[in-house]
C-alpha cells in the first residue's frame, strides 16, 4: 500500500512538472525602435505558448503622450514587419502606462506563427499618439 502511495506522489509530481510552461521576459525601450525613438517609456513583458495559444502580460509607463495601441509584429531584431496580433491594453488614469492582462490577450497560432515565434522572429511595439508606428520595442525571444 506504501508503495502504491508512493507511485501515485510521483506520477501526480511528474504530470505537474510536464504541464508547466516556460515564461520569457523581455523588456520594452524605445532603443529597440527602428528607427530608435527617444523617450522615458519603458516596459516589462512576458510570453509563453500553452497548446497552440499565445499568451501575453506585462506592464508599459511613463510615454510620451497618450497610448494609442499595441501589436505584435513578424520581424527580427533590428527590421520591421507586419503586423500579426493587437493587444488590448488595461490603462491607468494618466493614459500614458498601463497593464496587458493574459485574459485579454492570447492568441491562436497557426504552424508557421508558431514556427516564427519560436525562431525568435515576434516582436512588439506600443505606440503613443505623438509615435503612432511605435514608442516601444522589445524583441520577444526565441522560444
Amino acid at each position: 500500500m506504501k508503495t502504491l502511495f508512493t507511485l501515485s506522489v510521483l506520477f501526480i509530481s511528474m504530470g505537474s512538472v510536464l504541464s508547466a510552461q516556460t515564461v520569457y521576459d523581455f523588456p520594452l525601450s524605445g532603443t529597440e525602435m527602428v528607427p530608435r525613438v527617444q523617450t522615458p517609456g519603458m516596459g516589462s513583458m512576458q510570453v509563453w505558448i500553452e497548446s497552440d495559444t499565445l499568451y501575453v502580460r506585462g506592464t508599459f509607463s511613463d510615454l510620451r503622450d497618450t497610448y494609442f495601441a499595441a501589436h505584435i509584429h513578424y520581424g527580427k531584431r533590428g527590421e520591421t514587419g507586419n503586423r500579426i496580433f493587437r493587444l488590448r491594453a488595461t490603462l491607468n488614469d494618466d493614459k500614458r502606462s498601463g497593464e496587458f492582462r493574459e485574459e485579454d490577450n492570447k492568441f491562436h497560432l497557426r504552424p508557421v506563427q508558431r514556427s516564427a515565434i519560436t525562431n525568435g522572429n515576434f516582436y512588439m511595439t506600443i505606440s503613443s499618439n505623438r509615435h503612432q508606428q511605435g514608442e516601444l520595442r522589445g524583441q520577444i525571444p526565441r522560444f
